[in-house]
């Protein structure tokens, strides 16, 4: 679980249960079954014209992506590359076909393969690029489509708003009723604001720093795989792609060799 972003919306409801409580307010007349309906699935609805039926499915995996978070074992991918490097330097790049199976990141083997099937480094950038943006691109639809719901939800706060003051209105010959309409028409500006940014708005800032993540971890491949078919030596290689690393993490060419045997 990803508890920044867990531990951050628990927090932000805690602020919102205390201060109720504080002023000793009841949860009661904040409970609106079809204020609930109008706001989110309205919103949802919106927010779903913008994807085709391929994308639909993703939305849930998205979300639950966002919850559990995800590692990218950048320094891990450092050593590994260092080792490959160390390999093609010694034996050959044919040597690396013996690696192949050891590799678990499908864009680094991938990458590889290129190599070992003589593609020109060009291409091979190339290659790997288009992938690397495809894969942006998808998380970018994603991210669109969590944003656009979250802005989609006080609007429909205020068309429920809008709706209840329309009925309020139309029943003024019960002026005991006022209060109670009033109080329902204004839960769905509550509703949408509170949906928008207690979770649509926090997955896709989550889903973005993810996919940043995701990026950095796909660029030190590249900048690896492209760096060994050019016979960049191992320690300069570690060197370069340490250069993306936080500094805790910089452990340099032989510590890590050290550490990997």
């Amino acid at each position: 679980m990803d508890m920044a972003l867990i531990g951050g919306l628990v927090l932000s409801f805690l602020a919102i249960i205390v201060s109720t409580l504080i002023d000793g307010n009841s949860f009661g007349p904040l409970i609106g079954p079809s204020s609930f309906v109008l706001v989110f699935f309205g919103a949802l609805g919106a927010g779903m014209t913008g994807l085709n039926k391929e994308d639909l499915g993703r939305i849930p995996k998205t979300a639950i992506k966002a919850i559990k978070g995800a590692t990218f074992a950048n320094s891990g991918t450092v050593t590994m590359m260092a080792q490959l490097a160390d390999v093609a330097r010694r034996e050959g790049v044919l040597a690396l076909e013996s690696r192949l199976d050891g590799i678990e990141d499908t864009f680094l083997r991938k990458g590889a393969q290129l190599i070992l099937d003589g593609v020109d480094s060009e291409k091979v950038e190339e290659a790997m690029s288009i992938q690397m943006n495809a894969t942006l691109s998808r998380h970018k639809l994603m991210i669109a489509f969590y944003e656009a719901v979250g802005g989609y939800l006080p609007t429909f706060g205020m068309i429920g708003t809008v709706i209840g003051l329309i009925n309020m209105l139309g029943n003024l010959s019960d002026p005991s009723q006022l209060g109670a309409g009033m109080a329902v028409a204004l839960l769905t500006t509550l509703y949408g604001v509170m949906f928008a940014n207690l979770a649509f708005m926090p997955i896709a800032g989550k889903l973005r720093l993810l996919m940043e993540q995701e990026q950095t971890a796909m660029q030190v491949v590249l900048d690896g795989v492209l760096s060994i078919q050019a016979g960049m030596s191992p320690q300069m290689l570690v060197e370069r792609l340490e250069s993306y690393l936080p500094p805790a993490e910089q452990q340099g060419y032989s510590d890590r060799m050290a550490a990997a045997a």
